[in-house]
């Protein structure tokens, strides 16, 4: 049986999520989730399929990477980044 799954967490108090490193085949996966659950109920625990979570964490930074255009006040301050060298 091969371990190809993952647990993601995210709190339900403030939100903040991550995704653990470790590796699991389905039913200890299953597991290990719901045991979770049980001893923290603040926090929300889920299973991911390993391909699915490196699809999602490659959306993400390219998402993150394109927020710091969307998030310029206007066109100017964008061509004044893009077309100015930075000082080193």
């Amino acid at each position: 049986m091969s371990k190809t799954y993952v647990i993601q967490w995210k709190s339900k108090i403030n939100g903040r999520a991550g995704r653990g490193t470790k590796h699991f085949s389905l039913e200890e996966a299953e597991r290990l989730a719901n045991e979770l659950n049980v001893e923290y109920p603040n926090i929300h625990h889920e299973i991911l399929d390993r391909e699915c979570a490196e699809r999602k964490s490659m959306e993400s930074a390219a998402e993150n990477s394109q927020g710091t255009f969307e998030s310029l006040e206007s066109e100017n301050d964008r061509e004044s980044i893009e077309t100015h060298a930075f000082p080193e």
